[in-house]
Parts: structure tokens; C-alpha cells; sequence
């Protein structure tokens, strides 16, 4: 009596399932998501009911700075989040600003002139250095800047 399978078949079938299997582990291994933009994320904690005279001391310098920023193309958004605390040290205000890449917050000289222009331009605005420093006085006793980081945005692919 004959066999219908090949001596070779066993062999062949193992190969196959071998090569199978490790396309995929290969495919279970590959990243499922992407990197995206790249944040600047300020961390601020307020006083006793001093968020709001935080938040319009913002309204008249960093806001428009990141405004002008946004559309000379220095950066792509902004943010001021308020929320609660979650416990006593914790911050209930966050700046984020939103960069295309992490190669934006590489020094260079072009892009800091850049800001310099903005900078100068709103402090003339405001009516000078002085005037500038005025409105920062006393910021110290209304808000505790806790600190920054850099963080990206993950993109499922």
C-alpha cells in the first residue's frame, strides 16, 4: 500500500508553520502606536481664591505671546487648563504649548530672535520694561510655579 503524502511533507509543513509563527511575533511586536507633537507642559499652583487674578495677569502678557507665536508659526497651539487640586501639593493650573517636533526647542538663533521681536513688541505695547515688571510684582504671592515638562502626544497608527 502507498502512502499519498510525501516523506518531504512533515518537513515542509514544520517550515512553514516556523516561518508563520515568527511573522507573527514579528507583527505583535511592532509598535501599535506613533509620535506625535511635542508639549511643553508648565505646572502652577494659585492661592486661596487667586486663580482667577492669576489667569487675567496671563490674559495680559503670556496669552498674547503665544498668540503672536501661534501665527508667525513658532508654535502650533496653546493651552491654560484650570482645574481643582487632588491633594495639597498638588497644581490646579496648566500652561501647555504645543511644538511640531522636539528639533523646535533645539536652540537656534533664527527662532529665539523670533521670540525676542514678540517679546519686545508686547512690552512696548504694555509701555515698557517697567510697566512689564509692575504687572509681575506680586505674582509671586498668588501663584507657585511647580515646575515643566516635556511630554509627546501618542498617535495610535
Amino acid at each position: 500500500m502507498k502512502t499519498l503524502i510525501p516523506r518531504s511533507f512533515p518537513a515542509v509543513a514544520l517550515a512553514m508553520g516556523l516561518l508563520f509563527s515568527a511573522n507573527v511575533a514579528r507583527a505583535q511586536d511592532e509598535p501599535k502606536t506613533k509620535d506625535g507633537t511635542v508639549f511643553t507642559i508648565g505646572m502652577v499652583r494659585t492661592g486661596v481664591n487667586t486663580d482667577q487674578d492669576y489667569l487675567n495677569e496671563l490674559a495680559g502678557f503670556w496669552m498674547p505671546l503665544m498668540e503672536t507665536a501661534k501665527n508667525q508659526g513658532l508654535i502650533l497651539s496653546y493651552r491654560v487648563l484650570r482645574g481643582t487640586f487632588s491633594n495639597e501639593d498638588d497644581y490646579n493650573v496648566l500652561f501647555l504649548v504645543e511644538y511640531p517636533n522636539l528639533a523646535a526647542l533645539d536652540p537656534n538663533p533664527a527662532t529665539e530672535a523670533k521670540w525676542k521681536a514678540i517679546r519686545d513688541g508686547l512690552v512696548a505695547k504694555l509701555g515698557g520694561p517697567d510697566k512689564l515688571k509692575a504687572m509681575r510684582t506680586g505674582l509671586e504671592a498668588i501663584r507657585t510655579y511647580q515646575g515643566e515638562k516635556v511630554m509627546r502626544d501618542v498617535v495610535v497608527k
